[in-house]
């Protein structure tokens, strides 16, 4: 027979255990993504893509694989018999790998497998008359795309294909069917790489990591023009766009320089290994360039000055206040410490804030590719206290 004792212990007990289910739910939380709100489903495929000329570094115990990864995310149609996407792979290479990038025990990154997307995987496109234009992720060292999940998802729903470019060393991880692994490299690679200073070192990456655009756009290419691909004649090859955070921003700059017609988001872009009439050339283009204040007090006075001359009507600046760099990439989605430590900002605690941002590509990209008004991007500032352009 149980004592009075024996059940206030129990209760106890339970009670204590359930405190510590509600802690762990809130620091490890499995919220879904947010829901997109263009009109179609969205799909996801991963793919392999040959890299004919693999960098060779002298100095460095790397050697480059002659191949890169592609993420992409597209307008779905039926997905009712379609695996939904889990936010990152259930891959114990992928926790290592974020260990490698962020210094913080695998363990703490296990449970975001279990995180659903609003992708589901190999579904098939939308079946319309449709054709897509194409933007391409391009990320910050050490990232990977799913980082940039819901900014996907966003865009697929509206009617792009959108490209994640994965290259081996540059990402937390990166892994291909024949079971090669490849892990981040590094933020001491700079000072590893044996000769040359800090912005030629830069600027020969950036180089080199923008050859990786001709690449996807060759891959695209041949599915567009492959009668028995699911993506035959879907693709508008002659509108593409460039997301660039970080150093994808320096890649994106880079490639710019050369294609004068290409329109770019560039997310507190690294500007190291341009000088001034470069990023002169290149942010005459047509430009969203979204600027927390962590980076703005980080670029020289030189830099500072480009930026804010007065420029023709394609560039646009959008200032966010509360926000950290790493911000862009959804850090803050891992778990509340991040910003407990310090590692996000404030603006990130409203549980909108992805999808103001996520909105503010999307305007940028419709007013360039649709036809959509740039005025809703102003009126989207105007309705964000932490927004400013």
């Amino acid at each position: 027979m149980k004592t009075k004792g024996g059940y206030s212990t129990i209760v106890a007990i339970f009670g204590i255990l359930m405190g510590v289910i509600a802690i762990l739910n809130y620091l490890f939380p499995l919220n879904h993504m947010p829901l997109p709100d263009g009109p179609h489903n969205v799909g996801f495929r991963s793919y392999e893509v040959s890299n004919p000329e693999p960098m060779s570094v002298a100095g460095i115990d790397y050697s480059d694989p002659g191949k890169i990864r592609l993420e992409v995310w597209y307008p779905a149609g039926d997905v009712s018999t379609a695996p939904r996407k889990g936010w990152i792979d259930n891959d114990p290479l992928v926790f290592q790998g974020f260990e490698i990038m962020t210094g913080y025990p695998e363990e703490l990154f296990e449970h975001i497998y279990r995180v659903k997307t609003n992708s589901f995987i190999d579904a098939p496109p939308v079946d319309d008359s449709s054709t897509w234009p194409i933007i391409i992720l391009l990320l910050g060292w050490s990232s990977i795309s799913e980082l940039h999940t819901s900014l996907a998802e966003s865009l697929a729903s509206a009617g792009y294909l959108v490209v994640g470019i994965e290259h081996p060393g540059a990402c937390a991880v990166v892994s291909f069917s024949n079971g090669d692994v490849h892990y981040f490299l590094g933020n001491d690679l700079l000072e590893r790489l044996p000769e040359g200073t800090r912005e030629s070192k830069v600027r020969m990456l950036s180089e080199y990591l923008a050859r990786d655009i001709n690449y996807a756009i060759e891959y695209l290419n041949g599915m567009n023009e492959d009668p028995s691909s699911d993506f035959f004649e879907r693709l508008n090859m002659n509108e593409i766009g460039l997301y660039g955070h970080s150093g994808g921003g320096a890649v994106a700059i880079q490639y710019a320089l050369a294609n004068k017609n290409v329109p770019m988001v560039l997310a507190d872009p690294t500007l190291e290994g341009f000088s001034v009439q470069e990023l002169d050339t290149a942010f005459s283009n047509k430009i969203l360039l979204m600027s927390t204040e962590e980076w703005e007090h980080g670029i020289s006075e030189e830099y500072s000055s480009t930026i804010a001359k007065e420029r023709n009507e394609s560039f646009y600046n959008l200032r966010i206040c509360g926000m950290r760099h790493v911000d862009f990439a959804m850090v803050r989605n891992l778990s509340p410490l991040t910003f407990f430590f310090g590692e996000t900002g404030r603006f990130m605690n409203d549980e909108d804030a992805i999808g103001y941002l996520d909105s503010a590509v999307k305007l940028f990209f419709d007013s360039v590719f649709f036809g959509g008004e740039i005025e809703e991007l102003f009126a989207l500032s105007e309705s964000v206290p932490e927004f400013s352009m």
